[in-house]
C-alpha cells in the first residue's frame, strides 16, 4: 500500500517554515573569514541543513580588477529540491533552503555579504559562456567563449616555451595558437550580430 502524498500546500507550508528557520540562524548573505565565524553560523542552523558548495568564483560584472581586489567567502541560502519521500521517486519534490558557501571577488573594504545581494557572474570566461548561450545571450556568450578560447592560446603559448624552437612540435603548437586567437578574434566580431539574427 503507497503512502499518501502531501498537499502542495502542504509540501509549500514546509518549504516556508523551513525558511524561517534557516534565516532566524542567517538573517543575510554574510561573509565568513575564519572557522569560528563558520562554526557559529553551522551552530545556528539547524542539523539537518543541506551544505552547498559554489562551483565557481563570482563578482560584479562591473568589477575593476587590481590589486584592491579580494577573494572571500560568503555563507548564504540558496534553494535546494528533496523528494517528500526519498523511497518513492515519484513523490513531490519540496524547495528547501541550503547553506550556501561561495567564493566571491570583492574590492578591499566592501562587505562581500551585501555585495552578495547584487548581480554576480562567474569570473571565469568558459563558465559565464555555459550559463549565458542555453539563455539565448549570444552576444556576451560568445564574447565570453571568444575570451576561453583565447585563454586557451595564451595557455599554449606558455607551454610552447619549453618545446626548442627546431622542433616541428614548436611549429605546429605555434601555428594552432595563432588559428585560436584568429578565430576569438572572429567570434567577438561576429557577437552581436549572433544576437541580432536570433530576435
Amino acid at each position: 500500500m503507497s503512502k499518501q502524498q502531501p498537499s502542495r500546500e502542504q509540501v509549500l507550508a514546509q518549504s516556508k517554515a523551513a525558511v524561517a528557520r534557516f534565516k532566524r540562524g542567517l538573517p543575510a548573505a554574510r561573509e565568513v573569514t575564519t572557522t569560528g565565524e563558520l562554526a557559529a553560523i553551522l551552530a545556528a542552523l539547524p542539523a539537518d541543513t543541506p551544505l552547498s558548495l559554489g562551483e565557481h568564483i563570482v563578482a560584479r560584472p562591473d568589477l575593476s580588477y587590481g590589486t584592491d581586489v579580494v577573494q572571500t567567502v560568503v555563507a548564504h541560502i540558496t534553494p535546494s529540491a528533496e523528494p517528500t519521500d526519498p523511497d518513492d521517486p515519484d513523490s513531490i519534490y519540496r524547495m528547501m533552503p541550503a547553506l550556501g558557501l561561495t567564493t566571491v571577488y570583492v574590492t578591499q573594504g566592501h562587505d562581500a555579504g551585501e555585495e552578495f545581494e547584487h548581480p554576480l557572474q562567474p569570473v571565469d570566461s568558459w563558465a559565464r559562456a555555459e550559463e549565458r548561450l542555453p539563455d539565448g545571450d549570444l552576444d556576451g556568450g560568445i564574447r565570453d567563449a571568444a575570451g576561453a578560447v583565447a585563454n586557451i592560446a595564451r595557455l599554449l603559448a606558455e607551454g610552447a616555451e619549453f618545446i626548442p624552437d627546431d622542433h616541428d612540435a614548436h611549429t605546429t603548437v605555434h601555428v594552432e595558437i595563432t588559428r585560436l586567437e584568429a578565430a576569438a578574434e572572429r567570434l567577438r566580431k561576429i557577437a552581436p550580430v549572433a544576437q541580432e539574427a536570433s530576435e
